[in-house]
């Protein structure tokens, strides 16, 4: 039976595109391209590029270029300069400190707060990644304990042990938890390694790879995510 319930944060809880597109609009208003897939290469490279950074490899400078480069690369469009990609990091961080949370979530949260125990594991720098959950007003269901971020354990998804983590700091086996998120390669396979629930938030309409990880459901819109959490919540009141 699932006592917990645990959040990806990017793109999960908040629309990420958003901030993308308008930074981008604002800095490259003749850009020719489709938004969703450039985005989703931005998004690719996050991961690959954080690590870089992380080891001191590369600075955040070089990691703005590579970053938007590689994205635009993928689209056959050309590079930019170095000023221009940290200017559209800047420009992309600002837009950050104004998201909201998706439709739906705050009511779906409410219910589960009175249900089940409530957790967040998400990639990135520990203070980046909390200021969006405070932006977002996560502290009114979650608490810092039930936090973990890949800088401040020295583990990322889909690493499975990350989720182990969590195991310990909710006191509960594996199968009781299920984890919510919205990339395939990241929360689904690394929740499912680790034993838990998987929920796919597929708002993004992306086609599901081949491999050995089947996600427990898939949802495709905010309101799908909330009918489904509402329903684990209808669920474990009746137990």
């Amino acid at each position: 039976m699932i006592k917990a319930v645990v959040f990806d944060v990017d793109d999960t809880l908040y629309d990420q595109r958003a901030p993308f597109a308008a930074a981008l609009k604002s800095l490259m208003p003749t850009v020719d391209a489709d938004i969703n897939q450039l985005f989703q290469a931005y998004r690719c490279q996050s991961t690959s590029v954080y690590a870089k950074v992380a080891a001191g490899h590369w600075s955040h400078e070089e990691m703005a270029v590579k970053r938007l480069n590689h994205a635009l690369h993928q689209q056959g469009l050309a590079p930019v300069s170095t000023e221009t990609a940290v200017d559209f990091e800047r420009a992309y961080a600002t837009g950050l400190q104004r998201i909201q949370l998706f439709p739906g979530l705050p009511t779906a949260l409410d219910q589960l707060k009175d249900q089940f125990q409530l957790g967040i594991i998400t990639n990135g720098k520990t203070q980046h990644q909390l200021d969006k959950v405070m932006q977002l007003q996560m502290h009114r269901w979650i608490d810092r304990e039930a936090i973990i971020t890949s800088e401040e354990v020295g583990l990322a998804k889909p690493d499975p042990q990350i989720f182990t983590l969590m195991n310990h700091r909710l006191n509960l086996r594996a199968s009781e938890v299920a984890y919510v998120g919205d990339c395939y390669g990241m929360d689904v396979k690394g929740a499912k390694q680790a034993g838990w629930h998987a929920f796919w938030f597929n708002h993004r309409n992306l086609e599901t790879p081949d491999g050995d990880w089947i996600p427990d459901q898939t949802v495709g819109d905010s309101l799908e995510l909330q009918d489904l959490l509402l329903a684990l919540t209808a669920v474990a009141e009746c137990s």
